[in-house]
């Protein structure tokens, strides 16, 4: 689950590298499982590696991307607050390093495919 609002920010952008964050409504737990039970696989197409607590670095399988990487790193912000509902958010942004446009589409279409929450 992500959330519209600060759904998107381009962070900053350079020849080779491009920084985008979003919004979602995880726990540090709950995105850490997720990362590494649903979304990095066997059978997928990256390999996933802890920098710390709250950075990952991602790698592609692909030997024509082998200098290609992504980091992602999530930092805590204030719950939302519905009524009596309180949803965690966190900040997550992804560092794109040697990725075109069209394979960063393609990357973040997968993680929310497997990060997306029930809902309508």
């Amino acid at each position: 689950m992500y959330f519209q609002s600060g759904h998107l920010s381009q962070v900053g952008k350079t020849a080779l590298t491009l920084k985008k964050s979003y919004e979602m409504g995880y726990t540090i737990d709950e995105f850490d499982k997720t990362l590494h039970g649903q979304f990095i696989t066997k059978q997928s197409a990256y390999t996933c590696s802890a920098i710390n607590a709250k950075q990952w670095e991602v790698n592609f399988n692909d030997k024509t991307l082998q200098s290609a990487k992504i980091i992602i790193e999530i930092a805590p912000l204030p719950p939302r607050i519905i009524a009596m509902l309180r949803l965690p958010v966190l900040n997550v942004s992804f560092d794109f390093m040697g990725l075109d446009n069209e394979q960063q589409s393609q990357f973040l279409n997968r993680f929310f495919k497997y990060f997306h929450k029930g809902g309508g």
